[in-house]
């Protein structure tokens, strides 16, 4: 019977010192975990800016070096000489709903980059080549639009559209990136602005979808030429995170 008992005390739990040796391993372990993501979620949102978003910017900007006119300021702009400018990014590239501008409009704004010298088959990184006919570029990718996966949202496609916004009772050119993971969107504006608000700075946010981004869409998005500030939004709590963003990178010309 002794022997049974001192059997019995030897079978004990974890200590309490052991026990809180465990939970702190756990603990280090868990926080190297989160790092890690937060660490390959960075690099991801890096790269969709870098290669894509401010890529976009940067041919912008580099178009109205070369020739002095905006990049898609009207319907004529398929040569560098554009016979009726206005001054105002105003033709949107990727309404398919309007034939006006489709894969016409896309050719056409390639062709007026191809014209001055730049080559954006090479410099935008896409996933895609679900419209090799229409954008022409060799490699068979789609540079207007490409995928992009939000933490919330999981993958949705985006797509890119230029545009003339009242912005704080001022004109300004601005590079629409359309249907944007809010998560990779308020990565977008931190690495731009250095802090994320949506409503401020030279990234902002539009409008958010609950629905997957639909190029006609735009058309529904300004009135080039209007009196109508355009309508910021902060980025919405978690919750709301699975949306969809439209954001818009404001440019300095």
């Amino acid at each position: 019977m002794r022997l049974l008992q001192a059997e019995k005390r030897k079978v004990s739990g974890f200590t309490l010192v052991e026990m809180a040796i465990v939970l702190v391993i756990i603990g280090i372990i868990l926080a190297g975990v989160m790092k890690g993501r937060d660490i390959v979620r960075g690099s991801q949102v890096k790269q969709f800016s870098q290669g894509y978003a401010q890529k976009w910017v940067t041919i912008a900007s580099t178009y109205y070096d070369k020739v002095g006119q905006h990049f898609m300021d009207g319907q004529d702009n398929g040569n560098s000489v554009v016979s009726s400018p206005n001054g105002e990014m105003d033709d949107v590239i990727l309404a398919s709903a309007d034939a006006n501008y489709s894969a016409a409009s896309r050719a056409t704004g390639l062709q007026a980059l191809r014209n001055v010298g730049i080559t954006p088959c090479t410099m935008i990184k896409s996933d895609l080549n679900n419209d090799a006919a229409t954008t022409s570029c060799d490699n068979g990718y789609n540079i207007w639009e490409r995928t992009v996966e939000g933490e919330w949202s999981g993958k949705s496609t985006v797509g890119v559209a230029f545009f003339n916004f009242l912005v704080n009772n001022a004109r300004r050119n601005c590079v629409v990136i359309g249907g944007v993971p809010v998560d990779v969107a308020i990565g977008l504006d931190t690495l731009i602005d250095g802090q994320a608000d949506g409503e401020n700075g030279l990234c902002l946010n539009m409008s958010n979808y609950a629905t997957a981004f639909n190029p006609g869409d735009w058309q529904d998005i300004t009135d080039p030429g209007g009196t109508t500030s355009l309508s910021l939004y902060r980025w919405p709590d978690q919750d709301e995170a699975a949306k969809l963003a439209n954001v818009v990178l404001v440019l300095d010309f």
